[in-house]
C-alpha cells in the first residue's frame, strides 16, 4: 500500500513529496509498523530530499545556509 501511495505524487512538486512522505513516515510508526517498512520510509524520503537539493529550490545561498527549522 505504501509503495502506491508514493507511486502516485509523481505530479506534485518535490517539497509536497517530502511533506507526504513524512507524514506516510509519522503514521507508520505510530501505527507500529516494522522497522523495515519505516526503514524504507525514510530512505525514500532521503532520495526526495537529495532531489531537492539536486534541483537547487533548497540552495538559498548555498548549502552552507542554515535555515532554522
Amino acid at each position: 500500500m505504501i509503495v502506491v501511495i508514493f507511486g502516485r505524487v509523481n505530479g506534485v512538486n518535490i517539497k509536497d513529496k517530502i511533506e507526504i512522505a513524512r507524514n506516510i513516515l509519522n503514521n507508520a510508526a505510530n501505527m507500529n509498523m516494522s522497522k523495515e517498512i519505516l526503514l524504507k520510509i525514510s530512505q525514500k524520503i532521503d532520495k526526495y530530499i537529495v532531489e531537492y537539493f539536486r534541483e537547487g529550490e533548497g540552495q538559498k545561498g548555498g548549502f552552507n545556509e542554515r535555515e532554522d527549522v
